[in-house]
């Protein structure tokens, strides 16, 4: 009862103040999940990040893959109701009280101010990831031709990222 009490405080908490979406949530979430409740490892914490990203929908699906990790389908399923249901809440409210200012010029600037955290948070989860991913030469190496091929060219990046993972899983056992 300990563990779906966690998963529920820590994804309800998360839902609540993480903005950027994903990313901009994935520093706090590796911390707690990783550093403070010790559910999974930073290798496995990644590659769950990882499948969370391959399927359909949020990324932030992954709240209930770890749940499930701690504590199977009731887990899972309170990782995830706790992730989407305190946030879907206030985005709601609060959009509808977004469209009913829309001539302030405030409004504007309280989007504009909030651009370059989401910029910072978004490179905070990206840090976290590497931190997680990269163990080595070869890693770094499938990494950073993973990450020039998504800058330079128009390949799905979905491709990339399973590719790397084939390449990683074949060329690391």
């Amino acid at each position: 009862m300990t563990d779906l009490w966690r998963l529920a405080t820590t994804f309800g908490i998360l839902s609540i103040f993480s903005f950027g979406g994903a990313n901009g949530a994935l520093p706090q979430l590796h911390a707690d999940v990783v550093d403070r409740y010790h559910w999974l490892t930073s290798a496995q914490f990644v590659r769950f990040w990882a499948l969370g990203g391959l399927v359909p929908g949020p990324t932030l699906t992954v709240s209930g893959l770890i749940g499930y990790a701690v504590a199977g389908f009731l887990g899972a399923a309170v990782a995830a109701v706790a992730m989407f249901v305190p946030s879907g809440v206030i985005v709601y409210a609060l959009g509808s009280a977004w469209d009913r200012v829309g001539g302030n010029p405030w409004r504007d600037r309280i989007a504009s101010g909030f651009a370059p955290v989401i910029l910072g948070l978004t490179w905070a989860g990206a840090a976290t990831l590497l931190r997680g991913a990269i163990d080595g030469v070869p890693t770094a190496a499938v990494a950073i031709v993973v990450g020039v091929l998504m800058l330079a060219t128009r390949v799905n990046r979905v491709l990339l990222v399973f590719t790397a993972g084939v390449v990683g899983y074949v060329w690391l056992r």
